[in-house]
């Protein structure tokens, strides 16, 4: 075979895994599931208990400071805005864990295809 014919087998084959990975489903809740898939799985457990029991904590918070007196109103309106930001921080590092797992997934997929290319070049 020539170069230039081992070069368009391989391309037509890269374009077909590409394919194949286009076609599968990526729905939020397979991307979130992956965040569990890396080092950091028992941490991400605890972030989405923290998440749900700061989501609890907001609903509580807003419910005191509408029901409140005035004089108690600052109050639970501090601890509201504490209890979201607290929330906002938990979520932002739980969609950055998942990227960065899936980041790390996608470069070792990558790697093993280089190493598997440069293994195919030398026989």
């Amino acid at each position: 075979m020539t170069l230039d014919s081992d070069i368009k087998q391989q391309l037509a084959k890269q374009a077909a895994e590409l394919d194949k990975l286009m076609r599968e489903e990526q729905g939020l809740d397979k991307v979130l599931a992956s965040g569990f898939k890396g080092g950091l799985g028992a941490i991400m457990t605890i972030a989405y208990i923290l998440a749900v029991l700061l989501a609890l904590a907001i609903f509580y918070c807003g419910y005191q400071f509408f029901t409140a007196e005035p004089e108690q109103q600052l109050y639970w309106g501090v601890l509201l805005l504490l209890a979201f930001q607290a929330q906002v921080g938990t979520k932002l590092w739980i969609w950055l864990e998942t990227h960065r797992s899936a980041t790390l997934r996608e470069l070792k997929r990558l790697e093993l295809a280089v190493a598997e290319l440069s293994g195919q070049q030398r026989h």
